[in-house]
């Protein structure tokens, strides 16, 4: 699709829940790597782009202090190219880079996050100078940004996210289990996620008093 049709569409605008990638997985040839999550927090159908990007968008969106997450996020052409001119670096193509997330936190600050395999992909002078113009654009107008490695990422609290999540919304809970999951999820109950895989059938024994509390409070709900 031509870069006038996606501005057409109203790619690479607006915010939250009205956000509008610039790609969408479809569009790409990756196939088994692309997923679409649903926002647990506002229900957008979220564009990634490889399993890493899940796993990142994952742990940014777990985090309370970010209020807005906009993946595939486009750079203005301008910009791009001025930068690409002043450096005397090739442009990448015709059509906008992108940013993977360009994040808002609840303080205000934003923070442009790109997403590499590993540190070897530094060994590419192609990729530098990309990165380099990608972090140019960002920090000339006033935004953190962050080069992240999908080798660094935690994927034990990747994976823990993403077991409770689905359960986030209390009309998604139909048993002990999820009841536990969903109070993980909403941050109810106090959950080290990050040091090892979550063993549900044991915090079901620990937090018996908070799952009859919570099936108390919401009896209208339950259906077990």
């Amino acid at each position: 699709m031509s870069d006038k049709r996606k501005r057409q569409e109203g790619r690479g605008t607006g915010t939250e829940k009205d956000y509008k990638p610039y790609i969408q997985a479809r569009e790409v040839n990756s196939i088994g790597t692309c997923s679409n999550p649903i926002d647990w927090k506002t229900g957008r159908t979220v564009q990634l782009l490889s399993q890493g990007e899940d796993a990142l968008w994952h742990i940014l969106r777990w985090n309370d202090d970010i209020i807005d997450i906009r993946e595939q996020y486009p750079l203005d052409l301008k910009r791009t190219f001025k930068i690409a001119g002043e450096f005397g670096i090739q442009h990448p193509g015709k059509n906008p880079m992108t940013t993977d997330f360009l994040v808002t936190m609840r303080s205000g600050l934003m923070i442009a996050y790109s997403l590499k395999p590993s540190k070897d992909v530094l060994e590419d002078k192609r990729i530098v100078e990309k990165l380099f113009m990608e972090k140019t654009y960002w920090v000339t107008q006033g935004v953190e940004f962050k080069l992240i490695f999908k080798t660094d990422i935690n994927t034990i609290l990747y994976n823990n996210i993403r077991l409770v999540v689905p359960y986030y919304k209390a009309e998604k809970v139909h048993d002990d289990a999820s009841v536990i999951k969903h109070l993980i999820a909403t941050k109810r109950i106090p959950i080290d996620m990050e040091s090892a895989p979550l063993k549900i059938r044991f915090l079901k024994q620990e937090y018996e008093k908070e799952i009859a509390l919570w099936r108390q409070q919401n009896s209208r709900l339950a259906i077990f």
